[in-house]
């Protein structure tokens, strides 16, 4: 057992056992370099590799250096994590990686302090030059960011774009929102088909780029709208008023739902509500899945790509000990975005531990930088939107009143004519069991069409991750409308 104690699989069971505060995954070598192969697995394995790197690559692969208590933990460990029936698999097109989702948790303390040099990439000077950016014109980072596009701020190929801020009340309060609509074509008009893409939790609509970028008008048919949750991305960062436990979840989902009904009747997209398609990523699947258990009739077709809060039981969950520190954040509300407002210049810096693994493997050198800058806005913007996260999840990714319950226990009939389409990545952590009961309860009750489509080689994030793939998707079912 000693000497299989580094190979590849058990190194990879290892890892589990430390997750972070982060959703995305990380590319790494093998831990010998006789035999190079690229691991698809969670940041928070990082600190764990390099230390063990160092170790195999000097002991050629063997845990000399280890005392005889460490290795008979680290074997109990691996047996327990073994035990646990978590399921290695490699993805279609590239057989040699292993894959392990994990959902979103914490690394302990000591291993964030010590991983501090290598987990956040940007230069400290392009940190600075990024502050002083977002001091003097936050609004300039949004513009560059969709300036990448071909289409704007120029109408090219048939389309044209804008950035539009649709009042939500009377205190000048807005949601934001990048409109691509057919050249020459009253986007209103009876005829037009409408698109709706809404994101998830801390994201912004500049993360749907790819999509913007390759998804057609189809015949000047569609228009398609890109907007940002009430508190959430460049949108007006209202009061967040709740405070976790004492206000109910219910008022929560109300703020949001308000919301977005008041985007609809501006935007006038309730004039013809049958031509309305949405697409809901994470923390936006669930408040629109919500959304139409209250305006049944605003859009027709949902689209539910990874979305949180279905069911308990994430996928390949490992029951381990979440650090005392994070969990007490978690239920207190403190959001992991305020250490980016806190650090003023170095704001930029702990944001590019997200955003260069998350970006620089999609994107072109244009389009990487400016998705940094713009998701350092983001992140730095005053907290509002986001303080909802524990009203609706536990801390480690489960949902506190999961969505399938809601529903099936629902007195609420849902609109028979409604179509639902429920997509998971591949490596996806969310569990799609989740959404395959409720897509079967829908079918087998009448209560609409549904189906659960897999997204190759994507994980959470599957529109980025394999947005060709997806795009097509999202293409075919707009033909199918």
């Amino acid at each position: 057992m000693e000497d299989d104690l580094l190979s590849p699989e058990n190194v990879v069971l290892l890892y589990v056992f430390w997750s972070s505060i982060d959703y995305s995954d990380y590319y790494i070598n093998d831990l010998t370099d006789s035999n190079p192969k690229i691991y698809y697995i969670n940041l928070a394995t990082f600190v764990v590799v390099e230390a063990l790197k160092k170790i195999a690559i000097k002991q050629k692969g063997s845990l000399k250096m280890l005392t005889s208590t460490n290795k008979s933990y680290l074997i109990r460990l691996i047996n327990k994590i073994k035990s646990s029936k978590i399921s290695l698999h490699r993805t279609q097109n590239t057989p040699n990686q292993l894959i392990i989702p994990t959902p979103p948790t914490a690394l302990p303390l000591w291993k964030i302090v010590k991983s501090l040099p290598c987990l956040f990439p940007r230069p400290i000077g392009q940190s600075y030059e990024d502050y002083r950016l977002y001091h003097s014109n936050v609004d300039k980072i949004q513009y560059e960011l969709f300036s990448t596009l071909n289409f704007f701020p120029t109408p090219k190929g048939g389309k044209v774009s804008k950035i539009i801020k649709t009042p939500i009340d009377s205190k000048g309060n807005y949601m934001n929102e990048f409109c691509i609509s057919p050249e020459n074509i009253s986007y209103q008009g009876k005829n037009i088909k409408h698109l709706i893409f809404i994101h998830g939790y801390g994201a912004g609509i500049g993360f749907f780029l790819k999509n913007m970028e390759n998804i057609s008008l189809l015949d000047n048919e569609w228009c398609v709208h890109y907007i940002d949750l009430p508190g959430f991305g460049f949108s007006t960062r209202l009061p967040f008023s709740f405070q976790y436990p004492k206000d109910n979840i219910l008022q929560v989902e109300s703020w949001f739902h308000d919301g977005i009904h008041k985007w609809f009747q501006r935007r006038k997209l309730l004039d013809t509500p049958q031509n309305n398609m949405v697409v809901a990523h994470s923390l936006g699947g669930y408040l629109m899945i919500l959304y139409k258990n209250t305006f049944p009739s605003h859009f027709k077709k949902l689209i539910l790509c990874s979305p949180a809060g279905i069911c308990n039981g994430t996928k390949n969950k490992v029951e381990h000990k979440v650090p005392w520190w994070f969990n007490k954040l978690w239920e207190k509300n403190v959001s992991p975005f305020s250490l980016v407002r806190n650090t003023h210049i170095l704001g930029s810096k702990l944001t590019s531990g997200w955003s260069y693994r998350r970006f620089r493997k999609v994107a072109t050198d244009s389009q990487f930088e400016a998705l940094h800058r713009y998701t350092y806005a983001i992140f730095n913007k005053q907290g509002s939107g986001e303080y909802l996260l524990p009203f609706i999840l536990k801390c480690g990714g489960d949902p506190r009143t999961p969505i399938e319950n809601r529903i099936i226990n629902s007195k609420h009939k849902w609109d028979s004519n409604s179509e639902w389409v429920w997509l998971y990545g591949e490596n996806d952590w969310m569990n799609i069991a989740g959404g395959k009961r409720i897509s079967k309860h829908f079918v087998k009750n009448n209560l609409g069409k549904s189906k659960v489509v897999i997204i190759p080689d994507a994980g959470h994030h599957l529109y980025l991750d394999n947005y060709p793939y997806f795009n097509e998707l999202i293409q075919n079912e707009m033909k199918n409308f």
